[in-house]
């Protein structure tokens, strides 16, 4: 029996322990990542529409990502790299419809029609003027519908966890390798915000004092 309480209050001092010293306030995703423009998938010619193949490298990331790009006047060139912020799409509303209408695209089995259309209404939703050059193949009615609908979505499903699914890439002005602004992208996988400094702490010295009291009885028994 004091085998086990021993035990127990080894695990809950570690614990417990861990826990104070992971507190850094903002510490997944607090530094900008490194981007790169890898490839546009089959497409030869622009202007590109999703998915962009685009390189990820920071403090525990190093993957290459299908990104969706948000700003149709903005550009960068193939082997361009760049900083950017990650950030989630909840609590924006523009953000909110742009990740509903990203999530047509990149729906299994979404038709090549349905990925122009949406990458084209996140072109318009963020920049309206964009409409005025959309392909001749594109008709503006189903764009419209489209940006009407994710509208509708984020009003009636202010909540929704599809806000979460997705993250974005927010560029850091000035750190571009080569021409102008980089675009904000969108991608997935999911946004997994860092736990906030005072949680920890609470768990922290909420695990610390178990561990004392449990040490403690072992002693009284």
């Amino acid at each position: 029996m004091k085998v086990k309480k021993t035990r127990i209050c080894s695990v809950l001092f570690v614990v417990a322990i861990s826990a104070l010293l992971s507190i850094n306030p903002l510490k997944a995703f607090a530094d900008p990542v490194t981007l790169t423009l890898v490839s546009v998938g089959g497409q030869s010619a622009g202007p590109y529409v999703f998915p962009y193949y685009i390189s990820v490298k920071g403090p525990g990331i190093a993957t290459t990502k299908p990104l969706m790009c948000l700003g149709y006047f903005e550009e960068i060139s193939f082997c361009e790299s760049w900083s950017a912020n990650i950030v989630p799409a909840a609590g924006n509303t523009q953000y909110e419809e742009a990740a509903y209408i990203f999530s047509l695209a990149d729906a299994t089995g979404a038709s090549a029609t349905t990925v122009a259309d949406a990458q084209w209404a996140n072109w318009e939703l963020f920049e309206p003027t964009a409409a005025g050059s959309l392909p001749s193949g594109l008709h503006q009615s189903d764009i419209t519908a489209m940006l009407n609908t994710a509208a509708l979505y984020v009003h009636n499903n202010p909540n929704s966890n599809l806000y979460y699914s997705y993250e974005l890439y927010i560029p850091v002005v000035g750190s571009q390798s080569s021409g102008g602004t980089p675009q904000v992208f969108m991608g997935d996988p999911p946004f997994t915000p860092a736990p906030e400094p005072g949680s920890l702490f609470l768990l922290g010295t909420g695990l610390l004092g178990l561990a004392i009291f449990v040490y403690r009885r072992r002693l009284i028994a």
